[in-house]
């Protein structure tokens, strides 16, 4: 007979490891993979992160495809 298992998973500081992982992701730039321009002024960005924040980006970044 198969028995089913649970398992609960802990992350201790878990709020401040995700704000410290994001610090870094703004700051490092490794991989960011889009580019908001407006009036000659740029800002690198990061797809996933716009799209969880924002239903327009989500919207928009569906249909637009990367650029290679």
């Amino acid at each position: 007979m198969d028995e089913t298992q649970h398992f609960c998973l802990r992350w201790n500081n878990y709020q401040s490891s995700i704000t410290s992982a994001f610090e870094n992701l703004r700051d490092d730039e490794d991989f960011v993979d889009v580019t908001l321009a407006c009036e000659g002024r740029s800002i690198k960005a990061h797809r996933v992160v716009l799209s969880a924040c924002s239903p327009y980006f989500r919207d928009l970044l569906k249909v637009s495809k990367p650029c290679r």
